[in-house]
């Protein structure tokens, strides 16, 4: 954890860097060792083909003078080159392990010649500071049953220039690392200098600049994306923050009517002495303002839980029609008052928070009944739509304007005055947004001028 910790605080220069030199070091490192592996190969197929090819002679010079019993002029010119050569030498044993005959330079071998190997095989080994490669093969009976020859090859000089070829093997790849890490420091660095350009102009930013844009100036392809998602994440807080400003205003605008009216109430009633019914009737002003107010905080407070997902839901199976018979058996004496007909259609079964769904849904009714003229008609409906349950409050109202539709579910939008109430708080639309998007739905709302308006939510139960 700590290793993983320490990574992430290295800076992105650093840690490219060291990619880039990682890699390259692995490349390196492997082209060099193909490249001395095939050096050391080829070295040793020259040893094995010399070796062999020496002994190959000799055995034909045995054979020949077991047949004949007398040199001829080449076999004369191959003694006179060993005694000349000192890399090679050899020595023909019998089948008791006895040496019969040796070249004149056998003794100088003798280490390397008494190592075991198998016949027709090369055997490597080293002798002090010296190395051999050792070849043994049978030759043929007239030169004695059981006897073999014996060759040997020094390669020790071989082995000197595959050492010395891998010392400054690995000094060029020390130095080829070191220049990679230099330069990939360097090319990193210069690659990164558009996104410390991008840091410093994010750096200008700040809460009175939120309408600035970055995405405006020239930034290479890989960094135009990021460019824009910043200023689109700008755009959002510029909204964000605009809407908090509006909310701030409106939320104080709202709380000061019913105070207001809650100390006027007061101080009226202070300013002599009144009979009890005037005394009732201050109270019922000041009962229902403060009713007022514990709806407005009660919504603010669902709100504020609900933005910061703090809002926990009991889902469980609901029946939209035992809502429907529950919300007109509360609203049906309001709905009677006001001669309008509450009815109910559909059902269908939803998987939600009941209260929550049953808060939505009466905040719904009551806008309805709000707006709805006597003889009019409020209807509570439900259907299952391709897996999406589809529950709507519709009524036969004024309707709405076309360029009130998209602020209606804002906090404290209020249409006009003729759509309003004193008893509205102006966040019930909100609150009903707000439970729609918690259990993953939706709402929205269909209206014209004179035609009334349907606000349908939709949950999605696949």
């Amino acid at each position: 954890m700590s290793s993983k910790f320490a990574l992430r605080n290295i800076s992105l220069t650093a840690r490219l860097t060291l990619f880039f030199t990682a890699a390259l070091a692995v490349i390196v490192l492997g082209v060099s060792a193909m490249m001395y592996e095939e050096l050391v190969h080829q070295l040793h197929e020259k040893e094995e083909l010399e070796l062999k090819d020496d002994l190959h002679i000799q055995q034909d010079v045995f054979e020949y003078l077991a047949r004949r019993q007398r040199p001829t002029q080449w076999q004369h010119e191959w003694s006179e080159h060993q005694e000349k050569y000192q890399r090679f030498a050899w020595q023909l044993t019998g089948s008791d392990g006895a040496v019969r005959l040796a070249s004149a330079n056998a003794a100088g071998f003798a280490d390397g010649l008494a190592l075991p190997a198998q016949d027709g095989r090369f055997a490597r080994a080293g002798a002090g500071a010296r190395s051999f490669l050792l070849y043994r093969i049978a030759v043929d009976p007239a030169a004695g049953q059981g006897a073999r020859l014996s060759g040997i090859l020094d390669v020790t000089q071989d082995e000197r220039v595959a050492r010395r070829y891998l010392r400054k093997l690995a000094l060029v790849v020390a130095l080829a690392i070191c220049l990679a890490a230099g330069a990939g420091w360097l090319l990193t660095r210069r690659g990164l200098a558009p996104l410390r350009a991008i840091s410093a102009e994010i750096g200008r930013i700040s809460a009175e600049k939120l309408n600035y844009r970055i995405a405006n100036e020239a930034w290479p392809s890989d960094l135009r994306q990021l460019a824009l998602d910043f200023d689109a994440m700008l755009a959002r807080l510029q909204r964000s923050f605009d809407q908090l400003s509006r909310f701030s205003s409106d939320l104080a605008h709202e709380f000061r009517s019913p105070i207001n009216n809650l100390v006027a109430a007061a101080s009226v009633t202070l300013v002599r002495a009144r009979d009890v019914a005037e005394y009732e009737a201050t109270l019922e002003v000041m009962v229902e303002e403060g009713n007022r107010l514990s709806r407005m905080v009660s919504s603010m407070l669902f709100l504020a839980r609900a933005d910061n997902a703090r809002q926990t839901l009991h889902r469980e199976t609901v029946s939209a029609q035992a809502e429907f018979s529950k919300l007109i058996d509360f609203f049906g004496i309001m709905a009677e008052e006001q001669g309008v007909t509450l009815r109910a259609a559909g059902d269908a079964n939803v998987v939600a928070d009941p209260i929550l769904l049953r808060r939505a849904l009466s905040n719904l009714v009551a806008n309805a009944l709000q707006h709805t003229p006597r003889g009019g008609t409020v209807e509570l409906s439900a259907e299952t739509r391709d897996g999406t349950v589809l529950i709507a409050v519709a009524d036969d109202g004024a309707g709405i304007a076309a360029e009130h539709i998209p602020y209606l579910f804002d906090r404290f939008y209020r249409v006009d005055a003729a759509r309003s109430s004193g008893d509205s708080s102006g966040l019930g639309l909100a609150v009903v947004r707000s439970i729609a998007e918690l259990h993953g739905g939706t709402v929205a709302v269909e209206s014209a001028p004179g035609q009334g308006a349907r606000f349908e939510m939709r949950f999605d139960q696949s």
